[in-house]
């Protein structure tokens, strides 16, 4: 094998290492404490109330509420995958599978918490943060 070859060889095989470690199938840990929302830009911080999603072009977009990721999903086209922090056990959960109930202290005062059982659908809860925001919360 000539040296060139050698070097594409090594070229393919890290571009499919960078691949594989980059799923948009599966949740992934953002810089807590560094990360800002892909929303409001405000540092993520409190992993009870995390969200992300990703989007058409296969980026990653993490929110610091789950009602910044309605709203920007809102804006934006609807995402590939999501999922939101679950607030009691810390689990990633599949957004659209995941209970949402009221709760209190939630970054950017939407005042939703993420479940795996009890609570209203995504759609309801979706629908609540949408009205609250045009409310102006």
């Amino acid at each position: 094998m000539t040296r060139r070859g050698l070097l594409v060889l090594v070229a393919v095989a890290v571009g499919v290492a960078v691949t594989s470690c980059s799923r948009d199938d599966v949740a992934e840990e953002p810089a807590w404490g560094k990360e800002p929302c892909a929303h409001c830009a405000m540092v993520l911080s409190d992993k009870r109330f995390g969200a992300q999603l990703v989007d058409g072009s296969g980026d990653r977009r993490f929110f610091d509420d789950v009602g910044c990721m309605v709203l920007f999903e809102e804006e934006h086209a609807t995402p590939r995958k999501a999922w939101v922090r679950d607030a009691r056990t810390g689990a990633w959960l599949e957004a659209v599978a995941a209970r949402y109930s009221e709760s209190t202290g939630t970054p950017m005062d939407f005042g939703i918490a993420a479940g795996a059982v009890d609570g209203m659908p995504w759609a309801a809860m979706r629908d609540a943060v949408l009205a609250r925001s045009r409310r102006g919360r």
